[in-house]
């Protein structure tokens, strides 16, 4: 399991991030902040360097992250709120600007690690004609593109990034809408039966209806 490193003054930002990449299945550690860039290595965790590092709302943090020979190579995601942006170029592979759904920052934790590698792997989706481009947000099939509503979208892309798995409603609620969103199951139904139609008879049979439980996408 992968570990990220937690960076922040503010201990409830700190604790919820902790709590969303828990979901996405890292194993979180918070840094206390108190000067040192790494964790108390009692443990031993200090010994390896994470895979990924989030730094929230200290844009010079990633400066010093970068100097530090054990953190220069982690991939920095900086999750700060617009009216905080200085200008400065930025030190980090990703930005994060609050409010943002756990699908978002599923996608710039992964283009994050690939950004720094500079590896262009995993950048599209393909199922058949189907094509889903993760970088650009476009999806074509049989290489006309087809628009998609941004919710539709990242509907889609989440889906299309798990196969085979199955997904409550609930469960694609809090991933694509957020957890703070209150709009009823029906809202995943809605956007399931237009994305079908859009997908067209060729691959709308890909989102399959697992009865009394979720949707899951086939490839």
């Amino acid at each position: 399991m992968a570990d990220v490193w937690i960076y922040s003054e503010e201990n409830l930002r700190a604790s919820q991030m902790a709590s969303q990449v828990a979901e996405l299945g890292f194993t979180p550690r918070l840094v206390e902040a108190n000067g040192s860039l790494r964790p108390d290595a009692g443990d031993g965790a200090a010994a390896r360097p994470p895979d990924l590092a989030v730094v929230i709302g200290d844009e010079a943090l990633c400066g010093r992250l970068r100097d530090d020979e054990v953190l220069a190579d982690v991939p920095i995601l900086l999750s700060v709120r617009a009216e905080d942006l200085n200008g400065a170029p930025l030190e980090a592979e990703e930005l994060l600007v609050p409010p943002f759904t756990p699908a978002e920052l599923e996608a710039r934790i992964a283009r994050a690690r690939r950004r720094l590698g500079g590896s262009e792997e995993a950048q599209t989706v393909r199922a058949g004609s189907l094509v889903v481009d993760l970088i650009t947000y476009q999806v074509t099939v049989g290489g006309e593109p087809i628009d998609f509503a941004f919710k539709e979208y990242e509907l889609l892309r989440f889906l299309v990034t798990h196969p085979g798995r199955v997904f409550s409603r609930e469960a694609l609620l809090n991933r694509v809408w957020g957890y703070d969103y209150y709009g009823g199951a029906r809202t995943v139904d809605v956007h399931v039966r237009r994305l079908r139609a859009k997908l067209g008879s060729e691959h709308a049979g890909r989102i399959r209806t697992v009865r009394g439980v979720g949707y899951r996408f086939d490839l």
